[in-house]
């Protein structure tokens, strides 16, 4: 585009030279005026008239007008101009006569059922959103369109496109309403080059039928068409056919039944067998290793690549001396053969690996580089080492030191075998030389204008008396020019001069930067909101007319944009790329995503986990299978403000819950401050002691404060209802009655751990206040305080300690102490994130009749975990012990260790234990196993299986098992 529009203007400035020879009889003259036909211009009038080399009051110059008229048209903003010159006694009048071009602004496609999607065939049109617009691209277009649309079974459609102008901004818009018509089915298609009687086969293959045709056809779409014949590819790979070629050369319609018929070319090419002699490699593996399996090729590159995978497989199972070739037999009967012959070679052990000669780094920074490691007790028995690997770790020394000013530094390495005379244990020693480190003695900056001088110099670390690199010079040039083109100029360049200074192992360095020409933001256009509101997207655009055109504002405005959820797409241009002004439009074009989802899942929950139907025999709790059902349906962009609401239900054996939520993000205008309205109704039977239902209502406040720290204020109203109470509500009768809470809370979080989901270092606090209060219409009044604290701490390498405590405290404000608190308003812990020592929920005092938990007014839990890797990179293991209890009040915590007697439960109760981690994607799998040191005992009454001749309740004396096994994702803490 760029290219045309300089030789339409190298066309229009050789046609206007006989009328500018005319015009030379003006030249001296004064000129009296310049004006525009239109009035209006594409450039606003003073960024115009500063372009134009002419001035009013000014001596005509017929060369002048020249250059005028190229200036305009290197803006980019002109299709044709005339100038008209006119003249009086001793002056003349110029008056420029312009038609102006356009620019695309927005291209959408509407009236076709999907697949395709809206974008897909905004994308098939290939029209750029900002560039240059022309009449005649939208025949091209069309025919794009007409393409996609028979690819995904369209063969009748009835395109009608619609180009609108708006002169005030210069953009085009074009619609394209579609009459797609009906979808067409696959019919059989004509397949060559394979024995009729496999094509039955083949069709199976491609999927195309439904079950098996037992349903007729399937409809085309192109993604159906593409993966069909790419099943296809791959079932005869599978059959040994790697250099097979499947060829789509057409698909035919047939109007008669709207049907198509796919027109494939199959070349199978010969069998070729690539198998493995010397070593035991599975055909799995095997295909995992040699790409030629994948790229369904066996040119020689790739053959050699699969040799050195194989070998660098071996050498990682510790034959680092493992060597393989490869044959190519010749070819008969249709096959083809290569052979991959393995030669193990003993298995070694790297026993040690030295570094020396170092001085300038320690040799830790150079192991953190290093992929060689030497062998360990049980997490790396034979160690890390091949060749590839040791050359590797050779190469990445030479850079370290390179990027530090040693120009001349040289690595090298030595292979010591039998190493302290056992067999086939390895000694590498790497030996370096450093040489002399070059730095900068002096260093020039040229180009840099006063205003960026100030700014430019302290991007730099190359400055004189700095050591020297290739390295830190590139970097300093992207940090100058990302500067630059943050602050609008796109054109800016960087370039240097490195030569020898006079005195020694320094250099002289001349570094001249061309700035360009700033832009601004001229003004934001924004396009495709149908049910948004256009100031919700302004406020999150971090640019506006008259700023730089930064780059990164941009890109971070489209992310804000994003982080919204209401678009499925957010696209982000500049008008006129290519044109030579100083003020720039930003488009910003969207398509707003689908306002309804809808999502289900199915599980399960297999531990101890509480209800159920009641089991009285085993008030410590018993194995459990619990599956369950979840729906949901999330409403976005409500009001078109950018608001949630949602509805999610969740049925099990022992919970039945429904949640609806509003959330407004950003509420008020205000970055990283939401509100969510709640309401909740829940049963549930996960605590042994009763069954409780809830029905709730809540506001919450939510405010990113800074990045680590974020504050929550909320209000909720609750009613707790306790049911098949397993406690006699006769003694204590404050536990049966149904209560009503209103509490008013804050929660303050500082998280900065370096991964919330696998933390190696950094620490996480919280504090969670409450207050129920009749102020508040609550029949209960109590403060509650929940507290917590982990941090973590790297001991050696991948080795981690981790550590946690929690407190917490109600403290009832009626008459009545710590037993006047609501059954469901206590504390209740213990299980697989708080204290393996217990099953879940069944920490604290109990009630004495029948063993079932109780809950507390006070907690506190201490864990300590020593994480450390165990075998290879994936699995991990960890040494743990808690500490800690649910007690009946505050004034009864206590560190003692013992149990008193059967009634105590207000004793510090100790686990140690065992877990493994297996680290996954989507954060570790994780398996604990405790045994508790001093676990509660209790008494509760059985009343099934009694002896013989026992008629009543029988007193029983049980013990919360020592051994707890959990399961669970993520870590403990």
């Amino acid at each position: 585009m760029r290219r045309a529009n300089l030789c339409r203007l190298r066309c229009l400035v050789m046609l206007s030279l006989g009328g500018l020879a005319f015009g030379a009889g003006y030249d001296g003259l004064i000129i009296s005026r310049i004006g525009f036909d239109p009035e209006v211009q594409p450039i606003p009038d003073g960024e115009l008239r500063a372009i134009l080399p002419l001035r009013e009051g000014g001596a005509y110059d017929s060369l002048a007008v020249r250059r005028s008229i190229e200036l305009l048209y290197r803006t980019g903003r002109y299709r044709d101009i005339v100038v008209h010159a006119e003249r009086t006694e001793n002056s003349v009048s110029l008056r420029f006569v312009t038609t102006g071009g356009f620019f695309l602004g927005r291209v959408t496609v509407d009236g076709v059922p999907e697949p395709p999607n809206r974008g897909q065939l905004a994308n098939a049109t290939k029209l750029v959103l900002g560039a240059e617009f022309s009449p005649e691209a939208v025949s091209g277009a069309v025919a794009n369109l007409r393409a996609k649309l028979e690819a995904n079974g369209f063969y009748q459609p009835r395109i009608d496109p619609k180009v609108t102008y708006d002169a005030a901004t210069g953009q085009a818009f074009v619609d394209f309403h579609v009459a797609a018509g009906p979808r067409a089915h696959y019919s059989a298609p004509a397949v060559s080059g394979i024995a009729p009687g496999a094509v039955e086969r083949f069709i199976l293959g491609t999927r195309w039928r439904r079950f098996w045709g037992l349903l007729g056809w399937k409809q085309v779409t192109e993604t159906r068409t593409l993966q069909g014949i790419e099943r296809a590819r791959r079932r005869y790979a599978r059959q040994d056919y790697l250099l097979n070629r499947i060829s789509l050369t057409g698909i035919e319609y047939i109007d008669r039944g709207r049907r198509v018929r796919p027109v494939v070319e199959i070349n199978l090419g010969p069998k070729v067998q690539i198998r493995a002699e010397g070593a035991g490699l599975s055909k799995g593996k095997l295909r995992q290793l040699v790409p030629a399996f994948q790229e369904q090729a066996v040119d020689r590159d790739l053959l050699v690549e699969g040799a050195r995978n194989i070998s660098s497989y071996f050498q990682a199972q510790g034959y680092f001396r493992a060597q393989v070739s490869f044959d190519t037999l010749p070819e008969a009967a249709g096959r083809q053969s290569i052979v991959y012959r393995i030669e193990r070679g003993q298995r070694y052990k790297l026993a040690k690996l030295e570094i020396e000669g170092n001085r300038y780094f320690n040799t830790a920074t150079l192991r953190e580089r290093m992929g060689l490691l030497p062998a360990t007790r049980v997490r790396f028995r034979r160690g890390r080492f091949s060749e590839e690997l040791l050359r590797s770790d050779r190469r990445a020394i030479e850079d370290l030191y390179q990027s530090n000013g040693f120009r001349n530094v040289v690595v090298r390495s030595e292979i010591v075998e039998n190493y302290e005379g056992r067999a086939n244990n390895l000694f590498v020693k790497i030996g370096i030389q450093e040489g002399p480190q070059w730095y900068v003695a002096q260093r020039q900056l040229n180009g840099v204008s006063a205003d960026h001088r100030e700014a430019v110099e302290a991007l730099l670390s190359s400055t004189a008396g700095q050591p020297f690199s290739e390295d830190s010079l590139a970097i300093d040039r992207d940090n100058v020019l990302n500067y630059y083109y943050n602050r609008g100029f796109p054109a800016a360049n960087l370039d240097w001069v490195v030569t020898p200074s006079t005195a020694p192992n320094q250099v002289d360095l001349r570094i001249t930067v061309e700035e360009g020409q700033q832009q601004f933001v001229r003004g934001l256009l924004v396009g495709g909101l149908k049910t948004t509101d256009a100031d919700l997207v302004y406020d999150r655009i971090r640019l506006a007319a008259g700023d730089p055109l930064s780059q990164a504002r941009a890109v971070e405005s489209q992310r804000r944009l994003y982080d919204l959820g209401i678009f499925a797409r957010v696209d982000t241009a500049v008008q006129n790329p290519d044109g030579d002004e100083k003020g720039k439009y930003l488009i910003y074009q969207f398509e707003e995503a689908r306002k309804y989802s809808l999502n289900f899942g199915l599980g399960a929950e297999i531990a101890r986990i509480g209800g159920g139907t009641p089991n009285f025999d085993a008030p410590a709790g018993s194995p459990g299978f619990s599956p369950r059902a979840t729906l949901g349906l999330t409403r976005t962009n409500l009001f078109g403000i950018g608001h949630t609401t949602s509805a999610q239900g969740r049925v099990s054996n022992i919970q039945r819950r429904f949640v609806g939520t509003y959330i407004a993000p950003h509420f008020k205008g205000v970055d990283g401050l939401a509100l969510t309205v709640s309401a909740l109704y829940d049963f549930s039977r996960d605590i042994r002691t009763f069954e409780g239902k809830r029905v709730e209502g809540s506001l919450q406040l939510q405010q990113r404060l800074t990045r680590g720290v974020t504050a929550q204020a909320r209000f909720a109203y609750r009613r707790n209802t306790v049911g098949n109470l397993a406690i006699d509500p006769s003694l204590i009768p404050i536990y049966s009655r149904p209560v009503r809470v209103g509490i008013v809370s804050g929660t303050l979080f500082q998280d900065h751990r370096d991964d919330p989901i696998d933390s190696k270092r950094g620490y996480y606090n919280s504090v969670d206040i409450g207050l129920a209060s009749k102020a508040f219409a609550s029949q209960t009044d109590y403060f509650r305080l929940l507290a917590r604290n982990s941090t973590y701490h790297r001991v050696y390498r991948d080795v981690i300690f981790a550590r946690s405590v929690s407190l917490g405290w109600i403290s009832n404000l009626r008459a009545g102490g710590p037993d006047a608190i609501p059954l469901p308003e206590r504390y209740f812990s213990g299980g697989a994130s708080t204290h393996r020592g217990f099953p879940d929920n069944q920490a604290g005092p109990r009630d004495f009749a029948t063993g079932f938990p109780l809950g507390g007014s006070a907690l506190v839990m201490n864990n300590f975990e020593l994480r450390f890797p165990l075998l290879g990179e994936n699995i991990g293991a960890v040494l743990f012990h808690d500490a800690g209890n649910v007690y009946r009040g505050i004034g009864d915590i206590s560190f003692r260790v013992s149990q008193r007697n059967l009634q105590d439960f207000n004793y510090m109760v100790h686990a140690v234990g065992l877990g493994f981690r297996y680290k996954t994607p989507v954060g570790p799998v994780r398996v604990d196993f405790g045994l508790g040191a001093n676990p509660p005992r209790f008494q509760f009454q059985k009343t099934t299986d009694l002896p013989p001749g026992v008629a009543g309740p029988l007193l029983v004396t049980q013990r919360i098992n020592r051994f707890q096994f959990h399961f669970s994702l993520g870590q403990t803490f």
